[in-house]
């Protein structure tokens, strides 16, 4: 009976950490050597974010985000967080970065600001490797500091901008300063501790949201300039229509005027003018009869006193 005891317990175990090595496996790119009960914890503000409306709140379905849609089922962040992950991107996509390093740098900002487990955590623990995946896709691009002195991509505002390889300087470790420059904690390779792991940050579900939900913006974006340019394109047909309306009528005038015309020059050809020759040789026949007359009764006249 307590080897049967035994068992059960050993079996329990077993599938309690195999359920929770697989929650995390399957939520892609986090750090599986490490089993965390998150079911009990609350929400915990990030330095490098606005403060969470759910601080001290269990995670729950996210309303409002703009960006991440990949942590919408689960999620600390709302649309402050995702907006402040947006801006970012946007002065990324206006300032020419690499499609590299922006849907690396999107990745580790998505799960930084809406990651549940990291959300949960205390700060916003990387692990190593996800850091030196970050600084390997953005190396080459330009970055500066925000107020608070946290790096950041460069922004259209700022007037001096630095490569990163040339900001995190030539020793060692150069991911990890990179995110600690960002205001990440870094977690160290071999740790117990749980961190999100990006070393496959491209092909993470974090990223692939990122460049989904900046596709989609993209995509409404150049929807509504093709919309506007459709209705451009519309009034433009429906101004040439009515030009050519116009065109018609004015030449339906003008063939109206020259039918009018000819039907009057054929009426007084053929009517009007014939009746007054008529007209007139009846009255120069009506003349020449009344000459006559008078020319008769002046010789009977004349004729009379001879």
């Amino acid at each position: 009976m307590v080897k049967m005891m035994s068992l059960v317990s050993v079996l329990i175990a077993s599938a309690t950490i195999a359920g929770a090595v697989s929650d995390e496996a399957g939520l892609g790119g986090v750090n599986t050597a490490a089993s965390v009960d998150f079911s009990k914890a609350t929400c915990s503000s990030k330095s490098m974010f606005a403060p969470y409306a759910r601080q001290g709140s269990k995670p729950s379905k996210g309303k409002g985000l703009t960006f991440c849609d990949a942590y919408r089922a689960k999620t600390c962040c709302d649309s402050k967080q995702t907006n402040e992950v947006r801006t970012r991107v946007v002065h990324m996509q206006l300032n020419g970065f690499s499609e590299q390093c922006r849907d690396a740098w999107s990745g580790v900002e998505c799960a930084a600001a809406c990651d549940a487990r990291v959300g949960v955590s205390e700060g916003a623990p990387m692990c190593e490797r996800a850091c030196d995946a970050l600084y390997a896709a953005c190396r080459d691009d330009f970055f500066a500091e925000d107020a608070s002195q946290r790096l950041v991509p460069c922004r259209p505002s700022d007037t001096i901008c630095t490569q990163l390889k040339e900001w995190v300087g030539a020793g060692k470790g150069k991911g990890t300063e990179t995110c600690i420059a960002a205001g990440y904690d870094v977690v160290a390779r071999g740790s117990d501790a749980w961190c999100f792991d990006g070393s496959t940050i491209p092909a993470s579900s974090s990223s692939s949201s990122a460049s989904r939900s900046w596709s989609s913006s993209k995509t409404k974006t150049d929807s509504k300039t093709t919309s506007s340019k459709t209705k451009r394109k519309k009034s433009t047909k429906l101004g040439s229509k009515f030009f050519k309306s116009k065109a018609m009528k004015r030449k339906a005038r003008a063939f109206a005027m020259l039918f009018g015309a000819a039907c009057l020059a054929y009426l007084t050809s053929t009517r009007f003018i014939p009746q007054a020759l008529k007209f007139w040789h009846r009255r120069n026949s009506i003349n020449s009869k009344y000459a006559a007359r008078r020319a008769a009764e002046a010789r009977a006249s004349k004729a009379h006193y001879l």
